[in-house]
């Protein structure tokens, strides 16, 4: 995959620059006028875009405007949508919920919820019958210190209801713009975006997507009552417009579906009232590490005292040599003092309330193994960055609104960087969760701010390693002795844990391999430890007539069907990591048996080898012996490769259903 296939593919396609402006085009004309659906609306009973989709959105209009409240300037977002209810499943969509910002103790900076209304609207005897959302249907939830969710239930929903819904948010964060998103996870018949700019405001504005999306630009004038003073300027008004836009929405093989979606990105560059006030956003990372390096809940939080240095000296850890050792036991005694809660943070919580509770989100227990490391004289420093499925670190322009998490990166005695995150119980150094393994994260440490990409940090493999005999009947017996490394390692442990029981786990694992597991062990699953072994007895009961018998050589077939079937695909396809599978296979000939058809080796793989899989077969009278290998070295490949990853998928089963055919003398 090369760089500029692989940032245009990322990016998503630039759709339109704010210097080459088209006029609004649109093939059906919208009703925008919302608490009066349409008769074509309500008889609506499929969706023309996507024919299965559950449910439709209609219209969305999103109007931003810049006001001014308590003296200073807020951004005011008004809020509109409808939507139809086309199947059973669709009316989830009726549950509605938004983050907006709700300081504790502070409201002068968190935003206002005002002018909330829903209504369903339903088809009654020929007639429209409309029911407004009682208040009593509508919640708040606190989800950290500065984070509200809302949430309302539209009621009345059935299929064939149309909802609309509408609110403002009063946000004082004048200087962020949220970004608008033109897709959802439901097809979008009509979606406009009407943005205006005071020229007091200089934001770098960018429409990007995988669909057209039509925008204007014109002058509108702007005027504000601003500390005494009314203030009457010129103002940029922005229109985005896009009409049958199709669902987007995650898979197994895409981290975030919203990197793709078509949307509308917003970044201040600075303020500038003439004779009032000017003030730069322009930010550089540098200014971000700065920034995180200087806070007191961030970079102050790196510094504080170790809450178990009498531990630590009772388990004697400051007396080990060996760094990478003293960076296990360290990692190992803080996981039987804290418990990770199951969430991912940004802003840790004093070391206080962390150990009153025994237990924090990552963040929380992560600055706590800092402390730990940084007392036993191990140079350590959080790695951040925007998980998997948060989307993304922009390209374009730095900001600290899209972190979301950090890890931990601790240096051994050869200066290489280690790194390890409080939410793993399954894995050891350099395995992470698949949605911490970015490609884009930020080292923080003094006079020493970096990138790196965490998807290169450990190979993922599996070394299985079979002997079998098959006897005269067509049963195939042997013994399986399977290594997990590194994710795959702690893909075996987070399964054996999820299982109802062991028994369980083995008759899915005999389920999935089509085997009968006879006996089975594991070793290593609660260590911290790198690899996790299996060994396990099997009885396969082969194809077979009075003079033959077919037997898969494979005996476990690693990739057994094709997940890309898909006549076409809209986003890329994007591996959790780089993995390798090896397979070996030494399978005893029945007497009496001669073999009649043989399995010959193969070679599949991309033109450049980012998947291979590579397949050696030996075959006499007396064994088979298979030699198979699959490596996946990439992790991303555009849209325009979907072919060729469908084409090497598909050759790789078709392979796999190759038979050896012995024949009785």
């Amino acid at each position: 995959m090369n760089i500029k296939t692989r940032i245009v593919t990322l990016l998503c396609v630039i759709v339109c620059s704010l210097n080459n402006l088209k006029v609004l085009a649109q093939t059906q004309k919208p009703n925008l006028k919302f608490g009066n659906p349409t008769t074509e609306e309500m008889e609506m009973t499929s969706c023309s875009i996507e024919p299965n989709a559950p449910a439709v959105v209609l219209c969305k209009l999103d109007d931003v405007n810049y006001g001014v409240s308590d003296g200073s300037f807020c951004i005011i977002y008004d809020i509109k949508k409808r939507i139809k209810i086309l199947k059973s499943e669709g009316k989830n969509y009726a549950n509605v919920s938004f983050n907006y910002v709700d300081i504790d103790g502070n409201s002068m900076n968190s935003e206002k919820i005002s002018g909330l209304k829903a209504t369903a609207f339903n088809m009654v005897d020929g007639k429209i019958v409309k029911t407004k959302m009682d208040d009593k249907l509508v919640f708040r939830e606190r989800l950290d210190k500065e984070d509200m969710l809302m949430k309302f239930t539209v009621p009345q929903v059935k299929v064939g209801t149309v909802i609309e819904y509408q609110y403002k948010i009063s946000s004082p964060l004048f200087h962020i713009l949220k970004s608008w998103y033109a897709q959802t996870s439901i097809p979008t018949m009509y979606a406009n975006y009407n943005l205006v700019i005071p020229e007091y405001f200089r934001f770098s504005i960018e429409n990007t997507g995988m669909h057209k999306m039509d925008q204007e630009r014109g002058l509108t004038g702007c005027t504000f009552n601003y500390e005494g003073e009314t203030l009457n300027c010129n103002g940029q008004e922005y229109k985005f417009t896009a009409q049958d836009l199709p669902s987007i929405k995650d898979d197994d093989f895409v981290w975030d579906a919203e990197d793709y979606s078509n949307k509308v990105t917003a970044e201040l560059s600075c303020l500038n009232i003439p004779g009032v006030t000017y003030q730069n956003y322009s930010r550089e990372w540098k200014d971000i590490d700065n920034s995180l390096l200087d806070d007191d809940d961030f970079g102050h939080r790196m510094n504080k005292s170790n809450p178990f240095k009498n531990e630590m000296a009772a388990e004697k850890i400051y007396d080990l040599k060996d760094t990478t050792e003293k960076i296990v036991a360290i990692y190992k005694l803080l996981k039987t003092k804290l418990k990770w809660n199951g969430d991912y943070g940004f802003w840790g919580r004093s070391s206080r309330n962390i150990l009153k509770d025994g237990s924090g989100d990552n963040a929380d227990i992560n600055f706590v193994l800092i402390n730990m490391l940084h007392d036993a004289g191990i140079k350590a420093s959080p790695v951040v960055m925007s998980t998997r499925d948060h989307g993304r670190l922009p390209l374009s322009y730095p900001s600290m609104k899209f972190l979301n998490t950090f890890v931990v990166g601790a240096y051994t005695k050869d200066s290489t960087m280690v790194f390890i995150d409080s939410s793993v119980d399954d894995g050891f150094l350099n395995v992470l969760p698949a949605n911490l393994l970015t490609d884009r994260a930020r080292i923080i440490e003094k006079n020493n701010c970096k990138w790196v990409n965490l998807q290169n940090i450990a190979q993922a493999k599996r070394d299985i390693r079979i002997s079998a005999q098959l006897n005269p009947q067509g049963v195939l017996t042997g013994m399986v002795k399977s290594t997990s490394i590194n994710n795959l390692a702690a893909r075996v442990r987070d399964d054996f844990k999820h299982a109802k029981d062991s028994a369980t786990f083995v008759s899915q694992k005999a389920q999935e391999e089509g085997l009968e597991i006879t006996k089975y062990s594991i070793s290593d699953r609660t260590s911290f430890s790198p690899s996790v072994c299996e060994n396990y007895s099997f009885s396969k009961n082969c194809e077979s007539t009075s003079d033959h018998i077919y037997v898969n050589p494979l005996v476990i077939i690693p990739i057994k069907d094709n997940p890309f079937t898909a006549t076409e695909r809209k986003l890329p396809i994007e591996f959790p990591y780089k993995q390798t599978v090896l397979l070996n296979v030494h399978m005893t000939i029945p007497e009496g048996y001669v073999v009649e058809e043989k399995c010959n080796g193969a070679r599949i793989e991309t033109p450049n080898k980012e998947i291979s899989c590579k397949i050696k077969c030996v075959v006499d009278d007396k064994t088979s012996f298979v030699q198979y290998r699959l490596d996946i070295n990439d992790t991303f490949f555009g849209v325009p490769d979907y072919g060729m990853i469908k084409d090497v998928y598909a050759k790789i089963c078709e392979y796999s259903k190759n038979m050896l055919v012995l024949k009785k003398i």
